[in-house]
């Protein structure tokens, strides 16, 4: 079995831990979303400072993101998925804007195949939030 790509870093991140769990609660399959992240993170970059400062700027920019939107209480549960999921992708475009050269939708898009599930794709179908987001589901009917 492979090991967790997660679960050190879990360990040093408390409050994201937790926002984790409480994502993976309200998503199941989401908890897998955060590992390929970090795992994808892990595979590109050898460098631990850039790794961790990857990381920050996705993986722990969306789980704060996802946790003020909880907080708010007027937040369907589906855009909430949706804030967690952009805002990752765009951490992540952030950290490796060579490795998509495509345009911004594109890059989008690639990046929320490569990342999450087909079923927390189809989750966010008929929301009416952004061009953005409908092309992501639109592959996972």
């Amino acid at each position: 079995m492979k090991p967790d790509p997660l679960k050190d870093w879990r360990s040093r991140h408390t409050r994201e831990s937790k926002t984790i769990t409480v994502l993976e609660t309200d998503w199941p399959g989401t908890l897998e979303v955060c590992r390929n992240a970090v795992d994808y993170i892990h595979q590109n970059l050898t460098d631990n400072e850039l790794r961790e400062q990857a990381i920050e700027a996705s993986l722990t920019a969306a789980l704060d993101a996802y946790r003020s939107s909880v907080e708010r209480e007027n937040e369907p549960d589906r855009v909430r998925l949706w804030i967690f999921v952009e805002t990752l992708v765009a951490g992540l475009i952030s950290q490796f804007p060579a490795q998509y050269v495509n345009s911004a939708k594109d890059c989008e898009h690639e990046w929320v195949q490569q990342l999450v599930q087909a079923n927390l794709r189809e989750a966010l179908n008929d929301l009416p939030l952004s061009d953005t987001c409908q092309e992501w589901t639109r592959d996972a009917a």
